[in-house]
């Protein structure tokens, strides 16, 4: 009966089935004194050592400017405490604050999605541990154009893509290969997979499938039509063909994505059952064709955005035609459709369709 009995307060509630308790941290819904934040000696929360005020990184803050300088008090009576409005002016100020830093950032992260790699190739680490840029006046020169456009995105992206650098060709070059074995210089575009939201996407896209549908809840069902991004993350239960390709991890941030290359990738596109209906939806336009090298000019368009060579299309109507001789004896109605369908899920199946060159 004496023994010592803890004071416990309830501040958030995250098991299955009850209904989320709001976080004391945003300051709604909780008392006045949880909106402060103190330092504590030893850890223990009864021995409060003066209130932790608001602060951001030092080595950031530059011609004397300490946390005052972009604090403002809330109005009265308002929501929210005006920290993250504060955190906002901080990180965006470029005479005094982190604005620099945040440029160089966004424009590295710019320069990564479009060609791969970015000018600093560790984009979660500017710092002593990461890499250093391969283009650092480059760098520089991106961040203060993204800052002349006042953080528009849409000038820089622009930029990127006209450029002679985004522009070129895959060709291989052995001389420059033994010069710049990883391409860091860029002397070539390397070859770079898509992501695999952008693989499903696609293939919902091609065969007509897609549900343009834009906002509204998310979804675990992997039967979906919409766009990727309308799927739940639950670490619980991931989506399996997400997965196969590489898609984020949910309990830690990726700076950038690993591209790995593994069997299960490969049979997915044979045996998959969105797959399949993917095909045969596109196999229905394949059919209005009048003969099967026009339904394989059709699909090299659509699927994979280049016109069939003569020897290409000589060995796929070969191929069309066998497939429909075997699934004639079992289904004859249907033989035509099946096998197009094949010929979809070949196009499916090939690296063009999922790599940008």
């Amino acid at each position: 009966a004496a023994k010592p009995k803890p004071k416990l307060t309830k501040v958030q509630v995250t098991t299955e089935g009850f209904k989320p308790t709001k976080h004391h941290a945003d300051g709604r819904g909780f008392p006045h004194f949880y909106k402060q934040t103190y330092f504590l000696k030893r850890g223990d929360a009864n021995q409060k050592d003066g209130e932790a005020s608001q602060g951001f990184l030092q080595v950031l803050m530059r011609d004397g400017k300490n946390e005052t300088a972009w604090q403002q008090p809330a109005p009265k009576d308002w929501r929210t405490s005006y920290r993250r409005r504060a955190l906002a002016s901080w990180i965006t100020d470029t005479e005094h604050g982190a604005g620099h830093l945040l440029a160089r950032v966004m424009a590295n992260r710019l320069w990564q999605h479009h060609l791969g790699r970015g000018i600093v190739n560790t984009p979660n680490d500017f710092g002593l541990q990461g890499e250093l840029p391969t283009h650092p006046q480059l760098l520089d020169w991106l961040a203060s154009e993204l800052i002349a456009s006042n953080w528009r995105l849409k000038p820089l992206h622009k930029q990127i893509v006209m450029s002679a650098t985004y522009r070129q060709s895959a060709a291989f070059d052995p001389a420059k290969l033994k010069v710049d074995p990883a391409n860091k210089l860029h002397w070539r575009r390397t070859p770079r997979r898509l992501e695999a939201e952008a693989i499903r996407d696609s293939l919902l896209r091609v065969s007509g499938l897609l549900d343009a549908r834009m906002f509204g809840p998310g979804t675990l069902d992997e039967r979906m039509k919409r766009r990727s991004i309308y799927f739940m993350i639950k670490r619980s239960k991931l989506i399996s063909s997400m997965q196969l390709f590489d898609s984020p991890e949910p309990l830690v941030s990726q700076g950038d994505r690993p591209a790995t290359i593994i069997a299960p990738q490969a049979l997915m596109f044979l045996n998959n059952a969105q797959v399949r209906e993917a095909a045969l939806a596109l196999a229905v336009q394949f059919e209005q064709q009048p003969d099967n090298a026009a339904a394989v000019a059709l699909g090299f368009q659509t699927v994979i955005n280049r016109k069939p060579t003569a020897r290409e299309t000589e060995s796929i109507s070969a191929f069309i035609e066998a497939q429909q001789k075997s699934y004639e004896s079992a289904n004859p109605k249907n033989a035509r459709n099946l096998a197009l369908a094949d010929f979809a899920q070949v196009l499916f199946g090939l690296n063009e369709f999922i790599y940008v060159r």
